[in-house]
């Protein structure tokens, strides 16, 4: 996501790569660089990636703009809901 405009790119869309670059290990910073069309750049590594649910229209764009995506709950971690008690206490 870019920090500035918060627009997300689609990974899967090959659009991205003209936007999302691998850079050389040897960098002294994450792998992957972000040029956002705000102009903005931004590196980042695989575990800044995020799950996101978009449009249809998005989808075939590949990016979504703020407001036109919905982040997905990381499934390794699970949310809990209000004062629910395992069965063993």
């Amino acid at each position: 996501m870019c920090e500035k405009c918060e627009r997300i790119y689609l990974l899967a869309h090959p659009d991205s790569a003209k936007r999302i670059q691998f850079t050389p290990r040897s960098e002294p910073r994450p792998p992957y660089l972000l040029k956002c069309m705000c102009k903005v750049e931004r590196y980042f590594d695989r575990a800044h990636t995020l799950a996101y649910r978009v449009s249809e229209y998005s989808c075939s764009r590949g990016y979504a703009d703020r407001d036109e995506y919905d982040a997905i709950p990381n499934q390794r971690f699970p949310v809990t809901r209000g004062r629910e008690r395992r069965a063993d206490q």
